[in-house]
């Protein structure tokens, strides 16, 4: 008698929504933007309009056709050394990062020792080196330990946080306290577009911590496009479309809950910092304690500080601990289809990619050194943060170039979620991408360690550099560094069409062997 195969299972679109909302949202950056009160409200739809939205669905049309990411979309796209230099993009974006979200860590444990030491560059150093390390032995331990921790990090180190901020700011208010920021209907705009821009943020003397100050009407342009970054990883969730029953209903649906949430988490938030933490008080690095600690000392209840600073601090190494392996997966696997040297495509006993570990481990000890060797720690942390967000932008960049070349070059491909206009949406999001990239090389006012052409000229230097290896691996590659099968390696950036053939065909051999029949889902449309 013959039997039907189990049924596919489908997600969610809450679950991708979700999903989406977990890998965006973060509090780390929310200072930045704090001192500008409601008028964050504006500083963050912007970005969210032209970035979150055009990334999400450009993404979805691809995660819904090929597999491996941006880097299948480029292969695919544009061959074998784009893909490359774009898998390997991604993995030093993410390695210069760390310093960034460990130097929150830094400033937030400073606060359980001595405020003071927030300013200290060894201190800073000397922290990021030891989380970043012990983030890399949990890694090297497996991903079932690694899965465990990040969990749990995640929630009581960014949700649990960001939730009791808004209680606080609410209670702050009801309670009759006086908000350090104007709750009228004119501060929802913001007053960098004000002509008389110049003179206010003179007037106001702003932290020195405060990078984000720039004079005349560039400041409002450039306020914004700093935001982009603030919605990057997106495209990874996006891939899960997929997985959806109805791909081209839900996934539009998911993307457009996830973006008002992702503005939830972002926005009430901030305004709470806003209202307890003076604009001219208002530090980059550590202003998210400073929020807490100036709460609980008007409520009466400063040993609640140091609780949330571990909280916090347990949120950053989570966020380490969810990008330690991930990139470097991906990479070991290109490594193996013979771009990497064998030495790179070493595994521990648990298949952990070891040498990538450790390579990686290294680059962030000496990234964490320009904290030391820049007197300003907030110049070195925002120098940091310039680097790595002009890598993603770039990824983007090619991530919507590819999309168009695709439906151009192979579209026939069948796509679960097939985007209308998705030219205009790839032209609309590769100006916004561009418009930030330009602005990336522009220091801030308040950046006095080095002069703009100094400035602009390391971080060109900077992304030459991260750049070059690639090319120069592709260059020097031999045919003893493939350690998969071509046809493996292919499959890696496969059209998913492809792939679910080669699973029928596989599923039908065992049917015809065992008497059984197979049922599969319906075929995604192709795009028009």
């Amino acid at each position: 008698m013959a039997t039907t195969s189990k049924a596919k299972t489908y997600m969610s679109w809450l679950t991708i929504c979700f999903m989406m909302v977990a890998a965006v949202a973060s509090i780390r950056s929310l200072p930045s933007m704090a001192v500008y009160g409601l008028g964050s409200v504006f500083l963050y739809v912007i970005p969210a309009l032209l970035f979150f939205i055009p990334v999400s669905l450009v993404a979805s049309e691809l995660g819904t056709g090929w597999n491996g990411g941006i880097y299948g979309w480029v292969r695919q796209a544009y061959g074998d050394r784009p893909g490359f230099f774009i898998m390997w993009f991604m993995w030093v974006q993410v390695v210069t990062w760390y310093p960034i979200v460990l130097g929150f860590g830094a400033s937030t444990l400073a606060y359980l020792i001595n405020p003071e030491l927030a300013k200290s560059g060894v201190f800073t150093t000397a922290v990021i080196i030891v989380l970043y390390w012990l983030s890399t032995f949990v890694a090297l331990n497996g991903m079932t330990a690694l899965s465990k921790l990040t969990s749990w990090f995640m929630l009581l180190g960014t949700a649990l946080p960001a939730a009791l901020l808004v209680l606080l700011g609410v209670a702050w208010l009801v309670l009759g306290h006086k908000s350090a920021t104007p709750l009228t209907w004119d501060a929802l705009i913001p007053t960098i577009f004000d002509t008389h821009t110049t003179a206010q943020v003179g007037a106001h003397k702003l932290h020195q911590d405060f990078w984000h100050q720039f004079t005349g009407a560039i400041t409002g342009l450039v306020l914004i496009v700093s935001n982009f970054l603030a919605f990057a990883g997106i495209e990874m969730n996006a891939i899960h479309a997929r997985e959806l029953r109805n791909p081209q209903k839900e996934m539009p649906r998911a993307i457009l809950l996830a973006f008002f949430m992702i503005l939830l988490v972002f926005i009430p938030p901030t305004v709470a910092i806003s209202i307890v933490v003076p604009a001219d008080s208002t530090s980059l690095t550590a202003g998210v304690i400073q929020a807490y600690s100036a709460f609980f000392e008007g409520f009466g209840i400063p040993w609640a500080t140091p609780i949330l600073a571990i909280l916090l601090i347990i949120g950053a190494l989570g966020g380490v601990l969810a990008w330690t392996a991930g990139p470097s997966t991906g990479l070991l696997f290109v490594g193996k289809a013979g771009m990497l040297p064998p030495i790179f495509q070493q595994v521990n006993k648990k298949g952990v990619q070891k040498n990538i570990l450790y390579l990686q481990a290294i680059i962030v000890t000496l990234l964490s050194t320009i904290y030391i060797f820049i007197d300003n720690v907030s110049d070195a942390f925002w120098m940091i943060s310039a680097m790595a967000a002009l890598m993603y932008l770039i990824i983007y960049v090619f991530m919507f170039l590819a999309a168009m070349k695709l439906r151009k070059t192979q579209p026939n491909v069948k796509r679960g979620y097939v985007l209308k206009g998705l030219h205009g949406w790839c032209y609309l999001g590769l100006f916004s991408t561009c418009v930030a990239l330009i602005f990336g090389f522009i220091p801030p006012s308040s950046f006095s360690s080095m002069p703009f052409l100094e400035y602009a000229g390391i971080l060109l230097l900077g992304l030459i550099i991260a750049g070059i290896p690639p090319f120069i691996f592709y260059a020097v590659r031999k045919p003893s560094w493939q350690m998969v099968p071509k046809a493996e390696a292919d499959q890696y950036s496969a059209a998913l069409q492809d792939l679910q053939d080669e699973d029928d065909k596989a599923a039908a051999a065992a049917a015809a062997g065992n008497g059984t029949t197979s049922s599969t889902p319906p075929p995604a449309p192709a795009a028009t």
